[in-house]
């Protein structure tokens, strides 16, 4: 059946019955997430309509798209005429909860929360367990790196909005992130300088080793125990059996296989640490 143009009377109505019903989910929130089927049941109308209503608020940037059929709606009513675009991080908290995912933010973002970058991120980075890939949610931009439950941890609580509580890595997960996902943010061999910078703090390095027996890999952990080790730190609480570490050897940078054999480590110094430490390198992808 042709659907039928509403008229401009009822299209007011219908918008109001929407945000109105979005302020009453939200109960208090900046937002709340609205899909096409509750507005069906709820508003009473068709599939045809439901899209038309969205995408005629998305249109006037009264309400912003998440993915099909589902919407972040304001929690209050915006002025008349005004734009509303919540920050990406309202996007991503909301969107998260939705999903029931367990979640941190890492990369570019987590970089420059603890100093470690200056520059300021286009897209952010998220480890989770629902969801894998590049995707533009409500209108930002946002890479997801999807990983076991039991590897989402050692994280703090940052507020960003108000009191809305958003999860970034800690700073030791954050280096330790730098170092297993080096390949994704271009991270080594300036990770290895972070490190050097909390090297002094008993609890960070403590933590960072916890970080490799919690969530390690043999690259990860031989990479993190060597350069420990060559900043004369204990490393005698890495849970590791040195045997399968080196089974493969793996280069300390990204790159030329030739350099020093450490065999206790299974690294290929294909940089020397004095040379690493010389001068601080920050990462260049804008899309970490």
């Amino acid at each position: 059946m042709k659907y039928q143009e509403v008229p401009k009377k009822n299209r007011n109505v219908q918008d109001y019955q929407l945000i109105a019903y979005g302020i009453k989910k939200s109960q208090g929130k900046p937002w709340a997430i609205l899909s096409t089927e509750e507005v069906m049941q709820t508003l009473g109308l068709s599939l045809a309509q439901t899209t038309k209503l969205f995408t005629r608020l998305h249109s006037q940037n009264r309400i912003q798209k998440i993915k099909k059929g589902l919407y972040i709606v304001p929690g209050r009513f915006p002025p008349l005429g005004k734009i509303w675009k919540p920050s990406p991080y309202e996007v991503l908290w909301s969107y998260m909860n939705w999903l029931g995912a367990s979640w941190q933010i890492t990369g570019l973002a987590a970089f420059t929360r603890y100093s470690f970058s200056t520059q300021v991120p286009q897209v952010i980075t998220v480890c989770n367990d629902k969801l894998s890939g590049k995707m533009e949610i409500g209108g930002n931009s946002f890479v997801f790196i999807k990983i076991p439950k039991k590897k989402i941890g050692n994280n703090n609580a940052f507020p960003i909005i108000g009191a809305l509580q958003i999860p970034f890595s800690s700073k030791a997960r954050t280096i330790f992130d730098a170092v297993y996902f080096s390949n994704i943010f271009g991270t080594l061999p300036a990770a290895y300088t972070w490190i050097a910078l909390i090297a002094k703090n008993k609890d960070d390095i403590k933590e960072l080793i916890e970080c490799c027996n919690l969530y390690g890999n043999k690259q990860t952990i031989a990479r993190i125990g060597f350069f420990l080790e060559k900043m004369n730190i204990d490393t005698s609480l890495i849970k590791i059996e040195k045997e399968k570490i080196t089974e493969t050897l793996f280069p300390l940078i990204p790159g030329t296989r030739r350099g020093p054999i450490n065999r206790h480590w299974g690294i290929i110094e294909n940089e020397s640490t004095t040379k690493i430490l010389s001068v601080m390198e920050n990462p260049d992808e804008d899309d970490i």
